[in-house]
Formats: structure tokens, sequence, C-alpha cells
């Protein structure tokens, strides 16, 4: 079966996490799909459930030589159960062990691209759910034109992030599959620092935007409310700054990643279409 859209959810739950924000970005989700076919894939960065993933999945998937666990159709459905996530429209969940002290999100995220039956991408990170009206609808009707779409993003300050801001950002982002796969995807050199990763995205397709005629813009036809932030922060290498910029450099040839002047896809002017409304 192909799709009119996957939408791929980083998600992470650490240990003795209450509230669970999945659920409601998969809600809003579901309130959004309409006539469209769509595909829902949970990756899933190694979080903490009362389930043995290596023992009860549906099937493994071995990718770049690292075993993922992937759960679909009953033992999906069991899973749902067990965990008491009273939640529908899940089409399967990936699973990466925590293995390592590292947020493995790009891997992870990646092996959710390389599993999806359709052209266009929608990634979300599981604590930003739909505020927008009609946002797959919106999305599907926008790839007519563009092939990048960068959605707005409402903080938990309630302030929305403007055109003007030279903040990146690794959700609410829409992509044609063959746009990610040509440039890489996201960086999975990225886990060794854990951070990084949304910089990464941004200047590989800037850089791709320089070299070819990529259409993007940024726009509120797509908004999400960023609801509960830095669940990964404890895997973040923070005595490794020096060194991530070393390897920013050499991969990018870029001082800084955080610096907009070093930095230009920061600078959506340059490449980016702007249609707030």
């Amino acid at each position: 079966m192909t799709y009119d859209l996957s939408i791929i959810v980083a998600h992470f739950k650490p240990e003795n996490l209450l509230d669970n924000p999945l659920l409601k970005t998969i809600y809003k989700i579901n309130q959004q799909k309409k006539e469209y076919k769509v595909e829902v894939t949970i990756s899933d960065d190694g979080s903490f459930y009362n389930h043995s993933f290596l023992d009860n999945y549906s099937r493994i998937e071995k990718i770049d030589n690292k075993k993922i666990y992937i759960l679909e159709n009953k033992e999906l459905k069991d899973f749902l159960i067990k965990q008491n996530l009273k939640v529908d429209g899940i089409t399967k969940w990936i699973h990466f062990p925590k293995i390592n002290n590292s947020m493995n999100k790009a891997f992870v995220t990646n092996c959710g691209v390389s599993l999806s039956q359709s052209d266009k991408l929608l990634f979300l990170d599981d604590d930003n759910y739909f505020i927008s009206n009609n946002s797959i609808e919106n999305l599907i009707n926008l790839f007519n034109n563009y092939d990048l779409v960068f959605g707005q993003i409402k903080d938990n300050n309630s302030r929305f992030r403007s055109y003007e801001s030279y903040r990146v950002q690794g959700t609410t982002i829409g992509i044609k599959k063959e746009i990610f796969n040509k440039i890489g995807g996201l960086g999975e050199w990225t886990s060794e620092f854990s951070c990084a990763v949304d910089s990464d995205f941004w200047i590989k397709l800037y850089n791709y935007y320089i070299n070819s005629n990529l259409k993007g813009c940024y726009t509120n036809q797509i908004s999400t409310y960023d609801s509960f932030s830095k669940r990964w922060k404890k895997y973040t290498k923070f005595f490794k700054e020096i060194k991530l910029r070393k390897k920013f450099n050499k991969l990018y040839n870029c001082k800084n990643y955080k610096n907009y002047r070093s930095n230009l896809s920061r600078q959506k002017k340059l490449w980016l279409d702007n249609l707030i409304k």
C-alpha cells in the first residue's frame, strides 16, 4: 500500500515520565487525516517502557549493521494496550534500543524514512502537536509548489517563531523523500555529541538549494505547539562543544554553526519563501 503522506514521529520517553506527550500528537494527527491515506511511524530512540522490545516484536530489520525492532499489527496493538496508550492510527513502531549513552534521533528517524511508503514526508517530534487547521491537507497542497516546507512552531512560552528568527528546527518539516535521500538524510554523526541534528539538516538543505532548484517555504498553514522539550538533554555531551564545532567546520566549512553570519542556512530570507499570513 502506498500513502499520500508518511508522518515520522521522533519519540523518546524517559524513565518515570507520567504524561506521555505522544498521545496528544497522534490524536491531533487523526483529527486531520480526512480522506487522505496517512502512514504514521513512531521512530523510538530507546524509550523506557515496561516492555521488552528485544523479545516481543513483529520483525527485525538490520540497517547499517544495527538492529531495529518493529511493532506492527497484532504486536503493536498488544503493546499499546499493555502500556495503556489509548490511541489509534499508528502504522508501525520502530524501536532502537538505548545501547549507548547517546541521542540516536538521526539514525532512528532515517530508519523511519527508509521503511516509509510515501514519496512525501512530514517530520514531527512527539511533543509537537498540530494547532493549525487542515495541516495535512495544507501540506499535501503545498507539495504541488514546494519541495520543502517548514511549519511554524509555537513555543511553550506561547510565542510563535518568526520568519526573521535565526533558530533552526527539527520538527514540523515537510519534505519530498527524493530530496531527503539526496542530501543523505539526517546526520548520524551527531550521535557522538547528542546534539546539532537540526543544524546539520538545515545546512545540508541550504547547500543543496545553492546547487539546485530546490523550492522551500516557511508557513503557518502547518503549525505545531512545542509542549514538552529537553527530554534528550541528559544525553547531550556538554564538554564536546569545541570538538563539535571543529567537526561541523570540517564537514561544511562553517566555523560557528550556531551563528547566522557563519551558518547562512539560519537566514530564512536567503532561501525560503515567507508564507506567514
